[in-house]
């Protein structure tokens, strides 16, 4: 009797230091996080106003620390948040805690009150019966309210993970609208720097001359391009990133030849399309046969984009990718005979127009069923192939040369219809020479790859590389919220693979036999 005894002191202990725990933490969560709420919001709109603040000056001066800090800014705003799971995550296991003592506690009143009717125990008297009885109920009640307690909380922890994704989106936003400005006035500088020494075919080359014999007076610094390349360096402070200039810096009446050379590109071609009949009906997406090839994938080494770097060979073996990015019409088809839940399209449109709010589970799920429904192994795109299908034999920022120019794409500086407000229906504008559509703008695009940090130790060979950071997924392309600076077939993001974004989508691949 003396264990049952200290079994029902200890249940009657955990019960009082309970109720004791969330009288303090009530008041205690109450003040502390609407403080740290408030807090956050208010740095948050602190941080946005002096990007803005920043953006305005660059108009009249160069800023050149304002990326540097607002790249700072991006990364306090995550070590906050990241602050907060943990804390969360802590108080999420202390409840489980909690909830296993107290299951723990009425178990054994549980087996004393069994015990006692079956043995038919007539020490106890019913009014002993009677409070462990009710001490049993109280028990239960306390693991039903830390229960809900507890999945509270794993609410708020992927919603806060959704509000992490979505606070450094708008900050990186605000940074490359920043980013476009300096960029748009280093190009206006060196363009006029360029003309300056015009005088037809004769006049560029004295110019190029000059400027080669100015870098080496000022120590090594040199004027570009060479024709073929059209990245040019200025007499630049030292680790600043170097301009991107593109041909709209030549006059019309440049030498023909000249432009032809900057603009020229190999011709490639694909194997043909298809589509795969679905067993329950209908067909799967129009997929793109792409040849065996090599090609240079990431951004030249000269460029500040460091994730994107180094530069180098990659061959791969053929492969089938989807024309278009996947859509409404063809997600929706599977979500209904898998009986998922439909995505949001937040009131664009579904049918035509790319899926978005699909999280890398959901996009690895429907590539699944296709595989089940065509017999064919279908998948998402490595990183490798999905950049192979977009430059479609180039290595310009664009698939279709240097200048970003009107109507090539839906991105926010694309000067499209759709521009900075919605998607737009899949192949609305031109495809590369492979005949995809939408590699750049319209929606990002869910890789198959964990995240890598640059392409250092990449192989030269193979469709994949494995590895990497698998808490985090490659994210390609870019977005019709997208600024300049963030719109190339070379640009790399990372996203953990539960979140859901309504500038986000993707599509699929075949692995050809």
């Amino acid at each position: 009797m003396s264990s049952i005894k200290n079994a029902k002191e200890e249940a009657q202990k955990l019960i009082k230091e309970y109720n004791k725990l969330q009288a303090e933490s009530r008041t205690a969560d109450t003040v502390e996080e609407s403080t740290r709420k408030a807090a956050n919001a208010e740095k948050l709109v602190s941080q946005i106003s002096t990007l803005q603040s920043a953006i305005t000056k660059l108009h009249g001066e160069k800023q050149t620390t304002t990326v540097s800090e607002s790249e700072k800014d991006i990364e306090e705003i995550s070590d906050n948040l990241d602050e907060r799971l943990n804390n969360l995550e802590n108080a999420q296991q202390k409840a489980r805690s909690q909830i296993e003592q107290l299951s723990k506690a009425k178990a054994q009143i549980t087996r004393f009150l069994k015990d006692a009717t079956e043995k038919s125990i007539t020490q106890l008297s019913q009014k002993e019966i009677a409070h462990d009885k009710k001490l049993q109920k109280e028990l239960s009640a306390q693991i039903q309210k830390k229960e809900a307690e507890h999945d509270a909380l794993k609410q708020e922890i992927e919603n806060i993970r959704q509000e992490s994704q979505k606070e450094t989106e708008i900050v990186t936003l605000q940074r490359d609208a920043a980013r476009a400005v300096m960029e748009e006035q280093k190009q206006l500088e060196i363009a006029q720097a360029i003309t300056s020494f015009r005088g037809g075919r004769k006049g560029l080359w004295i110019g190029i001359s000059i400027g080669a014999l100015l870098s080496v007076l000022v120590g090594g610094v040199f004027l570009y391009p060479l024709l073929t390349n059209i990245e040019i360096t200025d007499i630049i402070p030292k680790n600043e990133p170097l301009p991107i200039i593109d041909t709209s810096a030549l006059n019309e009446d440049e030498p023909a030849e000249i432009i032809s050379r900057l603009a020229e590109k190999p011709t490639v071609t694909s194997l043909g399309e298809y589509t795969d009949k679905l067993k329950n009906g209908g067909k799967g997406p129009v997929m793109v046969h792409l040849p065996d090839g090599t090609f240079q994938m990431g951004s030249r080494n000269t460029l500040p984009y460091h994730n994107e770097r180094p530069q180098h060979n990659v061959t791969l073996q053929n492969f089938s990718i989807s024309k278009y990015e996947v859509t409404f019409e063809e997600y929706d088809r599977f979500a209904k005979k898998t009986r998922r839940s439909l995505p949001n399209d937040n009131g664009w449109g579904r049918k035509k127009r790319p899926v978005i709010n699909v999280n890398w589970n959901d996009a690895t799920a429907y590539a699944k069923w296709l595989t089940e429904q065509t017999s064919f192994q279908y998948r998402l795109p490595t990183e490798r192939e999905w950049e192979y299908a977009a430059k479609a034999g180039t290595d310009t920022l664009f698939w279709w040369g240097f200048r970003i120019g009107t109507n090539n794409a839906n991105c926010a500086a694309c000067g499209s219809a759709w521009k900075g407000k919605k998607t737009a229906p899949v192949g609305s504008f031109p495809a590369n020479d492979f005949g995809i559509y939408d590699s750049i703008g319209n929606v990002i695009e869910w890789t198959l790859n964990c995240y890598h940090t640059s392409y250092r130790d990449s192989p030269a060979r193979g469709n994949n590389w494995e590895g990497g950071n698998c808490a985090l997924r490659t994210v390609r392309s870019s977005s019709y919220r997208s600024a300049k600076g963030k719109v190339r077939t070379t640009i790399r993001l990372k996203f953990r693979p539960t979140l859901r974004l309504d500038t986000l989508g993707f599509r699929v691949v075949r692995v050809n036999d």
